[in-house]
């Protein structure tokens, strides 16, 4: 049975983290020991800042993070949504920009697409027990 979870967050540097301990509890019951569980929550913070650093950059007021994850089919899906600019070329990036990099070589699957408004970035680790 597929167990799902859906939130949105303020875009501030505290719902980082409340998204990353949130989601570290879900890679737990899904079976991942700690060192993936360690890659999950570097996975959601890089997506998470992101959202924050760049979807957002030229509004006066923050926006919101929407998270959704499942546990099902032998893995755990997390999708991180803004409804931001979408992404751009920056040449002021205050990053290194290492993060979308980083993602992709902790999780099994990265897939990151437009929006009508903003952008999706899904990425999926695999599940032991799922």
């Amino acid at each position: 049975m597929a167990r799902r979870f859906a939130a949105s967050y303020e875009a501030t540097p505290r719902s980082v983290g409340v998204v990353r301990n949130q989601m570290a509890a879900l890679a737990a019951d899904c079976g991942l020991d700690d060192e993936h569980i360690a890659d999950v929550k570097l996975a959601v913070s890089e997506a998470a800042t992101n959202a924050l650093v760049h979807a957002y950059r030229d509004l006066d007021e923050s926006g919101v993070i929407r998270v959704e994850a499942e546990i099902g089919d032998g893995e755990l899906q997390i999708t991180v949504l803004d409804q931001g600019t979408g992404i751009k070329p920056r040449g002021d990036s205050p990053g290194l920009g290492l993060g979308l990099p980083v993602i992709a070589s902790v999780s099994k699957r990265l897939e990151i697409a437009p929006q009508d408004v903003g952008t999706s970035l899904q990425m999926a680790f695999a599940c032991p027990d799922a």
